[in-house]
């Protein structure tokens, strides 16, 4: 009978001691990537990694990525029981135009994971939206605080306006595309003349025709100046 007894608390105690997932010690591949925001460079491009995650979801090997606030640091936090697999990776960043490049760097890596997971400074998976809709913001300021500043509309419309043109890129920015269409002179001259019919039904087409004009204007002396 103590015999029996004995087995059952030594099976106890040897279940009670085997790790469980949360305390094996994760294998965290990172990688620099180029993936900052045009509109708002201190912030990573969500439109642009949102792909790669979706895809990143179809492999088992991979639990959970993530990518840092800033677009710079791309995470791949493998299965413990599913061998790594960085080829995978390789092709998966190739067929979304990443260039990409695995961080071996060991005073690098223990920086990445000192903050990695921080809440704001890492976004995990389709929590990469909230940096679309972060920029859709930037956007539609940027386009605002230009008018206002011009004198081509007031504050109060400029309030309006701002709110208008935020909610119709959060809505676009969210959306999948590749980086062919991301960047492809159709998708662009969508957003602008959608933002332009935004304008022209909050302030008239006479005033919408001058803030384009002149945001045309500004935009080619940026240019000419680059």
């Amino acid at each position: 009978m103590r015999t029996f007894i004995a087995l059952i608390i030594a099976a106890i105690f040897l279940v009670g001691c085997q790790p469980n997932d949360q305390e094996v010690k994760e294998h965290i591949s990172f990688y620099k990537v180029p993936l900052v925001c045009g509109a708002a460079p201190e912030i990573g491009c969500g439109s642009r990694i949102k792909p790669l995650f979706i895809d990143t979801e179809r492999e088992k090997a991979i639990r959970e990525s993530w990518t840092n606030r800033e677009g710079t640091v791309i995470a791949f936090v493998w299965d413990v029981h599913t061998n790594t697999n960085e080829q995978k990776v390789k092709e998966l960043f190739a067929k979304n135009s990443i260039e990409a490049e695995m961080v071996t760097d060991t005073s690098i890596l223990k920086e990445l994971r000192a903050s990695f997971r921080d809440d704001g400074r890492w976004y995990k998976g389709m929590d990469v939206d909230q940096l679309s809709i972060e920029e859709a913001g930037v956007i539609a300021g940027q386009t605002t605080d230009f008018a206002l500043g011009e004198g081509l509309i007031d504050s109060s419309e400029a309030t309006i306006l701002r709110k208008d043109i935020e909610e119709y890129f959060k809505s676009e920015l969210v959306k999948v595309r590749t980086l062919a269409n991301l960047s492809s002179d159709s998708l662009q001259e969508r957003w602008r003349t959608d933002a332009y019919e935004i304008a022209v039904q909050k302030v008239g087409k006479e005033r919408a025709d001058k803030i384009m004009h002149a945001y045309d204007q500004k935009l080619s002396e940026v240019e000419k100046c680059e």
